[in-house]
């Protein structure tokens, strides 16, 4: 700490949270973006994130924001770590559903339609290869704010931990 109580300098330049935070942001509001669109003109524009793993997406992507906001003000490595594996775990959300559009489909049919399991994967199946359904606009957008945030963060932690 310096004189005065301000936290000494990390060797971190200050846009690395910041462009964390905004990464964070970006994949949370894109949680609510379509994550499914279908080529055969859907007049619902698509799936939207929050009809399945969005959820899970948003609240972690709220909680790195929130840790890199400390990371902002402490300007501690942990702080950048755990903002980095938080939004590590939006990536890997965002590429499996990029891998496989059906399952969010799937998990739209058993919500509202109260299908099982089963059966709303075997009609998921039949969906995307009727509707030519693919990843939407919204996923994408999850990775590459979620994305940024593991970066900056991992390089946040790597700068802090050299500037001791």
């Amino acid at each position: 700490m310096h004189p005065g109580g301000a936290p000494a300098d990390s060797g971190v330049p200050k846009a690395f949270p910041i462009v964390a935070i905004i990464g964070a942001v970006l994949a949370l509001a894109c949680s609510f973006v379509n994550w499914v669109v279908g080529g055969s003109g859907d007049d619902t524009g698509g799936i939207k994130g929050m009809d399945g793993d969005g959820v899970i997406t948003l609240i972690v992507s709220i909680v790195a924001a929130l840790v890199m906001v400390g990371a902002m003000i402490t300007r501690k490595a942990p702080f950048y770590l755990g903002g980095a594996i938080l939004s590590l775990v939006t990536v890997v959300f965002a590429v499996i559903n990029m891998a496989d559009p059906a399952r969010l489909v799937a998990q739209k049919l058993e919500s509202d339609e109260g299908a099982s399991a089963a059966e709303a994967e075997k009609a998921a199946e039949a969906v995307v290869k009727m509707a030519d359904v693919s990843a939407g606009p919204g996923l994408y957008m999850v990775l590459i704010g979620a994305a940024l945030t593991v970066i900056f963060g991992v390089l946040g932690f790597l700068k802090s931990r050299a500037g001791r």
